[in-house]
């Protein structure tokens, strides 16, 4: 009933229950767990909860009520006193959760879940001494998996790594269930794997684990993780430990099928999802499909099997099989990480063309109904009400989640800094993302989580936002920390690489260039940047073996053919230019940067109309791209064609409003015909649109000084020493503001004021775009702003060749 909105009649059947039957216990909770659930349910209704705040303090809400009730006709039941502390503190109200936690300890001073509960919420408010006794109150007579690993996360936090041994050597022994056994084997040699670095030791307990309980899932996999791990560390490179874990996942997915390894839980097929994960992870898709099927075949109840098989469905196209596969599985058991995939599937390929908005965000809600903790659930409806172009609303989902201090912390942190970023409040994101590594560092001490890997992507993204601000330095610091914490992720040690790239120290990022593709052979971004910066470096030879490499490992990816195309141009081999622009453009037809670098070397070469054949249709495909109209306003230049060149400069600003190398271009050809004042004011339009891009500044110095305005020189300086500071370790003082200022005009969807009527006025009236057959068209998703932070700065280097 609860499920289908029939939150009335669910409640009226408890209630009937209690009539007859008023000193249930079980009805009692059940009937307070239903009314807290449903006071969540409308709290998330409202974007400003302050109401029902304010409301809930003037009058008793339904599930005080109902525990009030409970604890009147039932007082001595442990179960309804904890329920209701639980219940206060995740309102906020703690004092009075310790209150009713006290009460609930008065009953059964040693209970292991009241304890538990108690001395979480004392750890959570930095009260970790009495946290500490708490659990050790419970564990003098009873030890559990939970109160063990609880406690051996706060040792951890205090770096008492010693006790923490001691404690999970000690009460491995006490525990009486299997499954607790293995969960302490488990922290236990996540332990001595983390903090000790005796990954043999690990090794064994993890053994022991399996030699307990052989079918254990979770042992099975951590067992294939660290010998992933293992290796990865011998042999330096990230496919020798996924090929490591995927061969022991692999052998344990065939003693089950053959019955030699029988599974301890019949619902569990977490052996054969991690399994399909890594085939999946490497595009693998059919093997994906086929591990799957087997899982499913062996375990025909585990709902994640059929969530992962309707993922992978989604990769191949193939949206009605993943459809049928997550109703599959929400009918075997609801769970929020299947809503969740199932919303996103709604709203990016609905079944309908003109889709249903309320069904996706029903399943979002939905799926926070079932877990108000799931952080990928916040991250993927704030992201979605975003992409609609509700901000606000958006903003309010983020917070709703940090509020509920979900599990998965990564997610969350990781998305609402995106969202900020895409709104160019970066002051806010930087804040946010650092909480969110600063949150993850306290979480997960204990265990090898999944969602470690996952603090890897923040890290990411404010070191990106970072190199992106002008601040190599700080970034660095960053990417070197995220090293340091979650071992070497390619898309940090190519961050780390740029960075050194930027602070001129080549043999440096040579090395972390080095082991970015070491761990990551199809990493093509850490490909192309490493041979973008052997060619600048005039090593041609080691450049070209890069990009050969690279391409060998990544076909598809069109920037590498970019590179070494533009390579060979340089170096004078014009035909192996063509050629492998020719091939590029095979593999990756999309990429419109071919286009570009290949009719620039027509244009060296001096055949004007193919070059103005391969901008024509590279413009054709990518009106957006404001670097196409820079190339064909050069290719009418340099075949005298004054008029038309003004006239493509003012369709590049129409098409690409924020690419300000179309300011530059339009300015410099303003000062060509003597036009002084409107080529000013185009240059300190560009600057206020990107105020990063520093050629913008060197052009309008120029003109100050062509014209002797000192003023006009020494406010400009003052302006550049601002966002560009000599010393890149010692950020600018405003260089996170350009930066945000740089993201809020790529999102905007209109010219810049004024522009549209400045270009109309210089525009020769005889020049014409008949042979280009060019059109204003859409501007580029203004959502997405910062998806490709690594690309453009990459991109920028090789436009430098």
């Amino acid at each position: 009933m609860e499920r289908q909105g029939k939150w009335g009649q669910a409640s009226t059947m408890y209630r009937s229950i209690l009539a007859k039957a008023p000193q249930d216990g079980y009805s009692h909770l059940a009937l307070a767990r239903l009314e807290a659930r449903r006071e969540l349910k409308l709290a998330a209704t409202y974007t400003n909860t302050s109401s029902l705040a304010t409301s809930s303090v003037k009058r008793i809400s339904k599930a005080e009520e109902a525990f009030v009730n409970g604890t009147t006709a039932c007082p001595d039941n442990v179960h309804l006193w904890q329920a209701w502390a639980i219940y206060e503190e995740s309102r906020g109200n703690t004092d009075r959760a310790r209150g009713l936690f006290e009460e609930a300890l008065k009953l059964d001073a040693h209970n292991p879940y009241v304890c538990h509960a108690f001395g979480l919420m004392e750890k959570k408010l930095k009260n970790e001494p009495e946290a500490i006794d708490l659990l050790n109150r419970a564990l003098a007579k009873n030890s559990t998996a939970a109160l063990v690993c609880s406690l051996g996360e706060i040792l951890l936090e205090r770096n008492n790594t010693k006790a923490a041994r001691e404690l999970y050597e000690q009460n491995v022994k006490r525990l009486s269930k299997e499954k607790d056994k293995v969960e302490v084997y488990l922290a236990h040699a996540w332990l001595e794997e983390k903090y000790f670095h005796d990954c043999k030791r690990a090794h064994e307990l993890l053994k022991l684990a399996l030699n307990l309980s052989p079918g254990s899932s979770l042992a099975n996999v951590a067992l294939a993780r660290l010998e992933g791990r293992i290796h990865r560390l011998s042999n330096k490179c990230d496919d020798s430990g996924n090929r490591a874990t995927a061969k022991r996942l692999a052998e344990v997915c065939d003693l089950i099928e053959k019955g030699i390894r029988l599974p301890s839980d019949p619902t569990d097929g977490r052996v054969f999802n991690a399994l399909a994960s890594i085939e999946a992870k490497a595009r693998r898709f059919h093997a994906a499909r086929e591990i799957l099927r087997r899982g499913i075949e062996m375990y025909p109840q585990d709902h994640a099997l059929y969530q992962a098989a309707g993922k992978v469905e989604e990769r191949v196209y193939n949206y009605t099989a993943a459809r049928r596969l997550y109703v599959q599985s929400l009918q075997l058991e609801p769970s929020a990480p299947t809503l969740v995939a199932y919303a996103l599937l709604e709203f990016r390929h609905p079944e309908t063309k003109s889709g249903n908005l309320t069904r996706v965000k029903g399943l979002f809600e939905e799926a926070l109904l079932l877990d108000p903790r799931h952080g990928p659930a916040y991250n993927a409806y704030g992201n979605t009400e975003f992409q609609l172009g509700n901000v606000p609303e958006a903003r309010a989902i983020f917070k709703r989640g940090v509020k509920a201090e979900c599990s998965d912390l990564a997610s969350l942190y990781h998305g609402y800094g995106k969202f900020e970023l895409n709104c160019g409040n970066i002051e806010r994101a930087r804040s946010i993302l650092r909480k969110g590594l600063q949150e993850i560092r306290l979480k997960n001490l204990g265990t090898d989580s999944t969602h470690r890997s996952r603090a890897n992507f923040l890290s990411h993204t404010l070191g990106m936002l970072e190199l992106n601000s002008n601040r190599p330095g700080v970034a660095l610091e960053i990417f070197e920390e995220g090293l340091k914490r979650g071992g070497d992720s390619s898309q940090l040690l190519l961050g780390a690489a740029l960075c050194e790239m930027k602070l001129g120290k080549d043999d440096s990022a040579r090395a972390l260039f080095e082991r970015s593709v070491l761990n990551d052979k199809k990493h093509a971004q850490a490909w192309q940047a490493w041979g973008v910066m052997e060619t600048r470096a005039g090593d041609f030879k080691t450049a070209s073996t890069l990009f050969q490499c690279g391409i060998r490992s990544a076909p598809d990816h069109g920037a590498l053919w970019d590179g070494y195309a533009s390579l060979e141009s340089k170096k004078g081999k014009h035909e192996n230019a063509r050629a492998l622009f020719s091939e590029g453009l095979k593999k990756a037809p999309g990429h419109t940067p071919l286009y570009h670098s290949w009719a620039l070397l027509e244009l060296k070469e001096g055949n004007i109309q193919a070059a103005r054949k391969l901008i024509a249709e590279a413009l054709t495909r990518n009106k957006q791209n404001g670097f196409g109209w820079l190339v064909a306003a050069e290719i009418e230049e340099k075949a005298g064609n004054g008029g038309l060149v003004s006239l493509l400069l003012r369709r590049g600003i129409e098409c690409a409003p924020n690419d300000a190398g179309l300011y530059r271009k339009l300015g410099d050809y303003l000062i060509s015909k003597g036009n002084i004042v409107d080529a000013r004011e185009v240059y300190e339009r560009g600057i206020e649109l990107n105020p990063l891009y520093a050629p913008l500044y060197h052009s309008l110095a120029e003109l100050e000084a062509r014209v002797f305005n000192v003023e006009g020189l020494s406010r400009l300086n003052r302006r550049a020493s601002k966002v560009f500071n000599s010393n890149a370790l010692e950020p600018a003082p405003s260089s996170s503001k350009a930066f945000g200022t740089t993201i809020r005009a790529k999102r905007k969807k209109t010219l810049p004021r004024g522009i549209t009527a400045l270009a109309e006025k210089i525009v020769n009236e005889d020049g014409t775009t008949g042979q280009f057959g060019i059109e204003p068209t859409d501007r580029k998703d203004p959502f997405s702003a910062l998806d490709s932070m690594t690309d453009n700065l990459i991109d920028d280097l090789l436009r430098e060749l």
